[in-house]
């Protein structure tokens, strides 16, 4: 992975045509998966080629002895106390459930305790080489990922960490932690550092929200607005 990201890092795309581009990490980049990843993060604007990736920064930690990448440490990207899906290849040359899901906790902590329902393995009865690209195995098992995760993102993803999932929205009463806000209404789990609250009151044309019921700014008492 350090040598693709390194050769990536080095071509010339400034003074090459796409196609040039595509051939050289062909013959560079052996592994035909992560070969298809590098070509299809190349873009051609006009004349000229740029990354879809941040080539650069991943080059920086190729350069680091112990690359932050690989270290899951809350001083690379910070504490994420919402809700995550974690699912790793079954028998993956590179990451391992076993050694992974520790590490992980120092930044999601809410994985704790939440195997195997946020954090498993997927197709647990393949083995080989390719099964750490997980799009990539027998008919039926692609589609059996892809509505796992639809489901997580239809239900889980964004869902106050107080409710079991969206379906609760707008039916069960939060607890407030500041008195920014009475019973806030459930746009989204970080409501207090978005503006999709102010999006959603313009949408509907309301200013607050009760148990699950909107009313319209006239029908509100002056100290239930938010």
């Amino acid at each position: 992975m350090r040598d693709a990201i390194q050769f990536a890092h080095s071509i010339p795309i400034g003074s090459m045509e796409l196609q040039q581009a595509h051939k050289a990490i062909n013959e560079n980049i052996f592994d035909k998966n992560w070969s298809r990843i590098f070509r299809e993060a190349l873009v051609q604007e006009g004349s000229n080629l740029s990354w879809k990736i941040n080539i650069e920064a991943m080059y920086k930690e190729t350069k680091l002895y112990k690359p932050n990448i690989a270290g899951w440490a809350q001083n690379c990207g910070g504490l994420w106390p919402g809700r995550t899906l974690a699912l790793f290849a079954a028998h993956s040359r590179w990451v391992h459930l076993s050694t992974n899901t520790l590490p992980f906790y120092n930044v999601m902590p809410r994985l704790q305790e939440c195997f195997p329902q946020d954090i498993n393995i997927h197709a647990s009865n393949m083995e080989g080489p390719e099964t750490h690209w997980m799009h990539n195995h027998p008919e039926g098992e692609p589609k059996n990922l892809n509505q796992r995760i639809a489901r997580f993102l239809k239900w889980q993803d964004g869902t106050h960490v107080l409710l079991e999932d969206k379906s609760e929205a707008g039916w069960l009463y939060i607890q407030d932690r500041s008195n920014a806000e009475h019973i806030p209404e459930h746009v989204h789990h970080n409501y207090l550092y978005t503006d999709m609250y102010e999006q959603s009151r313009k949408h509907r044309g309301v200013e607050g929200a009760g148990h699950g019921v909107f009313k319209p700014s006239t029908e509100m008492h002056k100290e239930d607005k938010w």
